[in-house]
């Protein structure tokens, strides 16, 4: 019998990704429920038209069955996992919400796993804000999960980097290789920072839906590889087949010139996918292999 699963958004980079990998699944019956500004027009993935925060319309358009498991890719503030869960009570098996890893605790604190502290204090701007929310947001899904009496899996992805991805991060250089534009280098940069391929972030998702293995569990989803600015260009001119245009530039410069270089520069931002490789026998995919596929689908769009 088929995973029967309702995506909340589902449309853009993660969720869209995750869309398309279920719909080549035969073993997945996927729902798709969003305010449909992005149409999806796959083959075996049902489509519904709907804001979210439409609780009595929520309820009426989404079919009366019975969901193995409920996939949030965006609920942002308070009350949202609530009123979803309030609007399908009885329908679902399972609520699996997507966090991120910076709920952590910033600065060099090694590579942090799910064990590792939250945040405790945060400032006023959006940074903080989101990070803020998606912590409220976690312990409403406990909370509410618990009151339901459905078990929550909460998946927190580090840097997701692949095709579709709208944050300006490894689109940022290739953009800039593609036009034959000059990529500013950081020499001096001492950051590592961990990544996660959208797709390996799509297939943790559809493998924790309905899957005991995940019930009341939390996630880090990162693969393995310490990646650093060097590590970065390199595997650039790798793909690019050759050297790009580019210059040198050191920390101080890109803070004064404000650069908006997409990765830290000083402070290592490293988290451990072991949790969840061990626990389903998964392996990420090498940053290598990601990143020249990722490569090769922007570098079309840029030169197109």
């Amino acid at each position: 019998m088929a995973k029967r699963i309702l995506a909340i958004g589902g449309s853009v980079f993660v969720g869209r990704v995750f869309s398309i990998t279920a719909s080549r699944n035969s073993e997945i019956e996927l729902h798709v429920v969003n305010r449909g500004n992005f149409p999806l027009n796959l083959d075996n993935v049902k489509q519904y038209k709907c804001d979210r925060h439409d609780a009595l319309r929520l309820a009426r358009v989404i079919p009366d069955v019975k969901f193995d498991a409920i996939v949030d890719f965006c609920a942002y503030n308070t009350g949202e996992i609530r009123a979803v869960c309030k609007a399908l009570a009885g329908r679902f098996g399972q609520y699996v919400y997507f966090s991120t890893t910076s709920v952590y605790e910033p600065g060099d604190h090694g590579v942090k796993d799910e064990s590792s502290p939250v945040v405790s204090a945060l400032g006023g701007d959006a940074v903080s804000d989101y990070i803020a929310g998606k912590l409220r947001l976690e312990r409403e899904l406990a909370e509410t999960c618990a009151e339901a009496g459905v078990p929550y899996t909460v998946l927190r992805p580090t840097f997701i980097y692949g095709p579709f991805n709208y944050a300006p991060r490894e689109s940022y250089f290739i953009e800039m290789i593609a036009r034959r534009h000059d990529v500013p280098i950081p020499t001096d940069a001492t950051a590592r920072f961990s990544f996660v391929y959208v797709v390996d972030v799509a297939n943790a998702a559809l493998l924790c839906a309905g899957d005991s293995r995940a019930y009341n569990e939390t996630f880090n989803l990162s693969a393995p590889e310490r990646v650093t600015y060097g590590r970065l260009m390199s595997d650039f001119e790798r793909c690019n087949g050759g050297p790009f245009l580019s210059h040198e530039v050191t920390v101080r410069e890109v803070i004064d010139q404000n650069i908006p270089l997409p990765f830290p520069l000083t402070e290592d931002e490293l988290c451990s996918g072991e949790k969840f490789a061990r626990s389903f026998d998964f392996e990420y995919t090498p940053f290598a292999d990601g990143m020249e596929k990722t490569f090769s689908v922007f570098y079309s769009l840029y030169t197109s």
